[in-house]
């Protein structure tokens, strides 16, 4: 994305120009690779002057969410086809080139029979492709924002590490029972809680439920038949 890119320093008194006497100054001729030092403060500096479009603009580092409302199809996929022309408009002026085949669009409505409509957004006069399941920032959506495919996920993922945690939960050797607690916490807790008050009032949040009493179980080697306010003061989990 920075290759290519010209950008001004201001001191506060005074500011460089990125073109003096026809050649580009200040220039980065290859690509920054991940975890150089420069990459953050590139990130602040391009944002900091987006364009005003009519969506709203979401940034989480170098990710950038354009999101806007309507009642029809056809006006949400014209007006963020005006906005990624502006936003491509930004970036051709200041050497930069946008990712057509990295953005994609996605719809969020209750209408059910509309559930594999695909919305047509253009960038640069490519279609950007259309996600139904869309994942922002490690968390998975659906076009009703139900959560039902990230909380399925998320138990399919405590399954694996359940399984883990039930090798180190062995009868004649593995953990001791100080270990186990810090283990769930670091393998099961962690990947459960991600983003939970974001899904918490899910109707599907069983899926996640289930998991979490098997892991209180193996903490505290407790069977099935064990009532389930009784896990986490079993477990230690308070």
């Amino acid at each position: 994305m920075f290759k290519m890119s010209a950008f001004s320093v201001n001191t506060g008194q005074q500011t460089t120009s990125p073109v003096i006497n026809g050649v580009i100054h200040n220039t980065l001729f290859q690509s920054i690779p991940h975890g150089d030092k420069t990459l953050s403060q590139l990130i602040n500096l391009y944002p900091n002057d987006l364009p005003v479009t009519r969506g709203r603009q979401f940034i989480y580092a170098d990710d950038i969410c354009l999101a806007i409302q309507g009642q029809f199809f056809s006006e949400l996929e014209c007006n963020l086809s005006s906005d990624m022309a502006r936003m491509s408009h930004f970036c051709r002026q200041r050497c930069l080139k946008p990712s057509a085949s990295k953005t994609i669009s996605s719809v969020f409505h209750l209408h059910n029979t509309s559930a594999i409509r695909e919305l047509s957004v253009y960038l640069d006069g490519q279609r950007l492709r259309h996600e139904c399941h869309p994942t922002y920032l490690g968390v998975t959506l659906d076009h009703t924002l139900s959560y039902r495919v990230h909380l399925t996920k998320t138990a399919g993922k405590l399954a694996n590490r359940n399984n883990l945690l039930m090798k180190l939960a062995g009868s004649t050797w593995g953990a001791s029972a100080n270990t186990l607690p810090s283990s769930a916490l670091a393998l099961c807790y962690s990947a459960a809680e991600y983003c939970a008050p974001v899904w918490s009032c899910s109707a599907h949040t069983s899926q996640v439920d289930v998991q979490l009493n098997s892991t209180m179980r193996l903490i505290s080697g407790t069977l099935r038949s064990t009532p389930l306010p009784w896990l986490p003061v079993l477990s230690n989990n308070n």
